[in-house]
């Protein structure tokens, strides 16, 4: 099983990592007798990657490339790959597509779960559809359309779905969040972040396009202050708030929506109110409980959160819905400005559609600055007025999103 986190040992090496399962050699070997025999049978399959290198130092892509590759040297006859390519650039979502074709030809049987129908219809034989827990159908790739496939998945709710790129906003000529020269460390002393650059204007979307480990989860969560900043300077609203803490940063009308909610976004012992409640922003020495109570019933509704009452344990919901309840208190307290690192990965694609415009209506009714980094490029090409492309820490080019070509966006997170 390929998973959508790749399940590594982030310390130990790409041969360690793999030496652990296989049985032919034993826990027991020397990394080094293996070490040849990796390499070798990796290049056989198309996947380059050094079997000495620590897996931290990996791009999100490579880790998968390395789970796929250990895999087929456990001799896996299925493959399982849960959204696992969902958010590759196209070039490197063609290099699985020929990999896993080869892999199908030579006898194995490969089940890709995805929420992408066109990633779907490029890879696979058979679609099968799942609705709400339920098979509502399988079909020959071959032999349907996108459409066919997209009213199975979503029934009347089929005409929602769009990937049309949302209405331009007008933002102001001042600039409301400026970036000047950040360099942000990760988890492991290394820098995430090297001498980025970037400023967010009132009434602007503006979405950062990149593979995973590229920095982009660093840089987020360095401007929200969860993160130390090593270097350069976080300027908001003219004030520089490097070093301001978290608190004060979400005090001043910011929102904030983490990659994983479940672990970032939300307590899940609560209720929908008193993840509201707990907010810098209403969380006073006196909480008027009515007034969260009418904001967590109101953000129900319109989000259509599926839970029996506001009093409920988030625990109780499904993913999906968990992120709902992020997403919609986290828009409800953005008055001036709005921040997010994948904000509708865990959405179908009904609800991220909705999700995106809400935001672009909020840019552009109430002026608040949006700044979101995606490794969902149809996301970033849909909501964004202006695209920035982070690779290895730096933004490599920035581009007016009505004028920007996705094969050039494309070349420039992988180059």
């Amino acid at each position: 099983m390929v998973s959508q986190v790749p399940q590594l040992i982030d310390r130990l090496t790409v041969a360690e990592n793999i030496i652990l399962g296989l049985k032919q050699y034993g826990i027991l070997s020397p990394v080094k007798r293996v070490v040849e025999y990796i390499r070798t049978r990796g290049e056989s399959l198309g996947i380059k990657v050094d079997p000495n290198t620590e897996v931290w130092k990996l791009s999100y892509t490579q880790k998968q490339l390395v789970e796929i590759l250990r895999a087929i040297l456990l001799g896996a006859k299925v493959l399982l790959l849960d959204e696992a390519i969902t958010y590759l650039p196209i070039e490197e979502k063609r290099k699985f597509y020929k990999f896993i074709r080869a892999f199908a030809e030579k006898g194995g049987s490969v089940i890709l779960i995805t929420h992408k129908i066109y990633e779907a219809m490029d890879a696979a034989d058979r679609i099968t559809v799942l609705r709400l827990g339920k098979v509502v159908g399988t079909v020959y790739a071959s032999e349907v359309t996108i459409n066919d496939v997209r009213k199975l998945m979503f029934a009347e709710r089929s005409s929602e779905i769009t990937y049309e790129r949302l209405a331009p906003g007008s933002p102001e000529e001042n600039v409301l969040l400026s970036i000047r020269d950040l360099w942000v460390m990760d988890d492991f002393g290394d820098y995430a972040v090297r001498g980025a650059s970037l400023d967010v204007k009132p009434g602007e979307v503006v979405g950062i396009a990149g593979v995973a480990g590229n920095g982009q989860k660093e840089l987020i969560q360095a401007i929200i202050g969860l993160r130390m900043v090593e270097k350069g300077a976080i300027i908001f609203e003219g004030e520089d708030i490097t070093r301001k803490g978290t608190a004060y940063i979400r005090r001043k009308g910011v929102g904030y929506i983490p990659d994983l909610p479940a672990k970032y976004g939300v307590s899940l012992e609560n209720t929908i109110e008193e993840n509201i409640a707990i907010l810098p922003v209403f969380a006073n020495i006196v909480i008027d409980w009515n007034r969260i109570r009418d904001l967590a019933l109101k953000l129900i509704e319109e989000y259509q959160i599926k839970i029996p009452s506001s009093l409920t344990p988030v625990k109780l919901l499904s993913g999906g819905n968990i992120m709902k309840v992020l997403v919609a208190r986290e828009l409800a307290v953005a008055k001036k400005l709005l921040i997010g690192y994948n904000p509708t990965r865990a959405l179908d694609a009904a609800t991220a559609i909705k999700v995106r415009k809400i935001i672009k209506e909020k840019a552009i009714k109430e002026k608040t600055g949006v700044l979101i980094a995606s490794e969902d490029l149809d996301e970033i090409f849909q909501i964004s007025d202006r695209i920035a492309v982070i690779n290895s820490g730096k933004i490599v080019g920035i581009f007016e999103a009505d004028k920007a070509d996705r094969k050039e966006i494309e070349h420039l997170m992988v180059m």
